[in-house]
C-alpha cells in the first residue's frame, strides 16, 4: 500500500501539473530563452514548496477525519467551492496568452524564482485536499505513518517530473498552453466532477 501511495501520488502529480499555469508556464519561459540550468533549479524550488504545502494540506485531511462535525461542513463548502471553480473553468474566455504576460520571468536565480511563485501559489492547498479526501475515501492512498511521506514524496517528485518535461519541450509546451480545451475546459471537468462527487457521497 506504500508503494501504491507514492505511484498513485507521483501520477495524479505528473498529470494535475499539466494544465499550463504561473510555475510551469515560467518554466517554458526560462527554456526558450535557453536558461535551461535556471529552469532546473526553479523546479526544484517549486517542488519544494508544493512539499511543504502538500504536507500542510495532509496534516489538515487527518484533523478533518478526526473531527467529523467539521468533516461534515468542510466538505460541503469544499463540493461547492469545487462546482464554482469548475464551472468558472468551463465558461471561461481567458487564453493562455494573458498568463504569459503575467509571469515574464527574467534574471539567472531560478531557485530564488521557484520559491516566490511557489509560495504565491497557495491555491494548492484546497486542489491537494480534495484530490487527497477522493483518493484515500477510494483506498488508492493511504497518508497514515509511512504512507504520509510516500505521499509528499510522490506529489513533489511529480511535479518536478513534469516541469523537467515542459523545460525540455521547451516551445513544444506553447501548443498545450494555446490550447483553451486543455488550459480551462478539462480542468474545469475535473474539478465539477469532483465537486458533484463529494456532495453526492455526503447525500448518500
Amino acid at each position: 500500500m506504500i508503494l501504491q501511495t507514492l505511484l498513485v501520488a507521483f501520477v495524479v502529480s505528473y498529470i494535475g501539473s499539466i494544465p499550463p499555469g504561473t510555475i510551469n508556464v515560467s518554466v517554458m519561459q526560462l527554456a526558450i530563452l535557453n536558461k535551461r540550468r535556471a529552469a532546473v533549479f526553479f523546479a526544484l524550488a517549486a517542488s519544494l514548496v508544493e512539499f511543504l504545502y502538500a504536507g500542510v494540506t495532509v496534516q489538515f485531511h487527518i484533523f478533518l477525519n478526526n473531527n467529523e462535525v467539521i468533516a461534515d461542513y468542510f466538505r460541503i463548502i469544499t463540493s461547492i467551492a469545487l462546482i464554482g471553480l469548475g464551472f468558472s473553468n468551463i465558461f471561461s474566455k481567458s487564453t493562455s496568452s494573458s498568463v504569459k504576460v503575467a509571469t515574464k520571468v527574467t534574471g539567472r536565480h531560478g531557485f530564488l524564482r521557484g520559491l516566490i511563485l511557489g509560495f504565491l501559489n497557495p491555491m494548492t492547498i484546497p486542489f491537494w485536499l480534495a484530490i487527497t479526501t477522493y483518493l484515500e475515501n477510494d483506498q488508492w492512498i493511504h497518508v497514515e505513518g509511512y504512507g504520509f511521506w510516500m505521499y509528499l514524496i510522490g506529489l513533489s517528485t511529480g511535479t518536478f517530473c513534469l516541469l523537467l518535461t515542459v523545460n525540455a519541450s521547451g516551445k513544444r509546451f506553447t501548443k498545450v498552453a494555446d490550447n483553451p480545451f486543455l488550459v480551462h475546459k478539462v480542468p474545469g471537468f475535473i474539478l465539477l466532477g469532483l465537486g458533484v462527487y463529494f456532495l453526492l457521497k455526503l447525500v448518500m
